[in-house]
């Protein structure tokens, strides 16, 4: 049993009761799109230094929402490694998911303000 269950279980009696009667627990959920990987595969010092980053769909998202940095994008779209399925995370209702081509820098760079050097 992984910590996030029982941090749900603990936290919801309801959700105690039923485990308790079917033994089953959430499914855990792994953020995941193309966004996600084309940020994870940047350094941190690098998400860092795009700045003014904009969701669009051409990124895979159904929105227009505004970032500080690409940091803080990823930890918008993916707050934690492993999500409980139960659990609510705003980025996953605006993510386009029949959308599965990769992404490139090219495709961030219209999207964001400033540039890496």
């Amino acid at each position: 049993m992984h910590s996030k269950h029982l941090r749900y279980l603990m936290s919801r009696p309801e959700a105690m009761i039923h485990h308790g009667m079917t033994r089953q627990l959430p499914r855990m959920l792994y953020p995941s799109s193309p966004l996600i990987t084309l940020l994870e595969s940047m350094t941190y010092h690098e998400r860092l230094r795009w700045q003014g980053v904009r969701l669009s769909p051409q990124l895979g998202y159904q929105c227009g929402h505004p970032f500080h940095n690409a940091q803080q994008l990823l930890t918008w779209l993916k707050p934690d490694h492993q999500m409980l399925e139960c659990e609510h995370w705003p980025a996953e209702s605006f993510r386009i998911k029949r959308l599965s081509q990769k992404l490139t820098v090219d495709d961030l760079k219209p999207f964001s303000t400033q540039l890496p050097d």
